[in-house]
């Protein structure tokens, strides 16, 4: 699902006393919601979610008999670089315990939604709670992986992982990029390296042109695509892709497509070369 929320729910606890130090204890992330823990070398990707659970413990009740608990949390997602990968999520939690109850414990449940164009690396949720009634505090950070590009060493403008497909929805990529004449000639990459304005604004456009193998111009297409828009989260990639008829008289040999990319933000430029063989 995506997008996050936040709910409560109480959970009894029988082998923890609630008095004691104020802590928060037992998280677990999962891919779903009540699902197990993921493993430590597990990462989560663009646009999934985080499913994290954790416990509040040692708390101090209000009153003797008609016990009142005051707890307020906040959870907050940061990158390797301390740049905030989502909004705070917060909640409270109020609720009224009879003396025979205080081996409960609150369970805190949130759905984190990651953003979209993760790079690769490690990030880590922090987590802050407060205890009203006692006024005392407690924090802890959960680390976890994120699956994505590797951008280390990317500097400037590039597209990344040019790949030839067979077909529009064909997950690996050719290894040999040969076509037929009357095929339709497809290819995906990625596009890194541009420069983001105020908002983590971006304006990346790229357009093509094919080559015979002797050097003349076969097809041009000045602008092929163009995505501008901000995010939250600073958008390190875009996914860029085209597509070519190639006619069914049209000889067999070597050709290339010139890439070129436009960063509207930075004022960058990049062409890149692309060969492929019809048979």
């Amino acid at each position: 699902m995506r997008g996050g929320r936040g709910w409560i729910a109480l959970a009894l606890l029988t082998s923890a006393a609630a008095w004691g130090q104020f802590a928060i204890v037992q998280p677990v992330l999962a891919q779903f919601d009540g699902g197990p823990s993921v493993g430590t070398g597990f990462g989560f990707g663009a646009g999934e979610s985080i499913f994290l659970s954790f416990d509040l413990s040692g708390f101090k009740p209000e009153g003797d008999e008609d016990l009142k608990l005051k707890l307020a949390w906040t959870c907050q997602v940061f990158d390797a670089g301390g740049v905030a990968m989502t909004g705070p999520k917060r909640g409270d939690v109020k609720v009224d315990l009879a003396p025979e109850d205080k081996k409960w414990r609150p369970r805190v449940r949130v759905e984190l939604a990651m953003p979209d164009a993760l790079p690769a690396g490690t990030a880590e949720i922090r987590l802050t709670a407060e205890d009203h009634v006692a006024g005392t505090k407690a924090a802890l950070a959960v680390p976890f992986r994120t699956r994505g590009l590797n951008l280390t060493g990317v500097d400037k403008l590039q597209p990344l992982r040019f790949r030839f497909l067979r077909s529009e929805d064909a997950m690996e990529a050719l290894t040999v990029p040969a076509y037929r004449q009357g095929d339709v000639l497809w290819a995906r990459f990625e596009i890194a390296g541009y420069r983001l304005g105020e908002g983590n604004s971006f304006q990346v456009g790229y357009g093509l042109e094919v080559f015979r193998a002797n050097g003349e111009s076969l097809y041009k297409q000045d602008e092929a695509a163009n995505e501008q828009g901000k995010s939250f989260y600073p958008r390190r990639y875009l996914g860029g892709g085209l597509s070519l008829q190639l006619t069914k008289d049209l000889a067999p040999g070597e050709y290339t497509i010139a890439l070129r990319i436009r960063d509207g933000v930075g004022k960058q430029a990049s062409e890149s070369k692309h060969s492929f063989r019809v048979e």
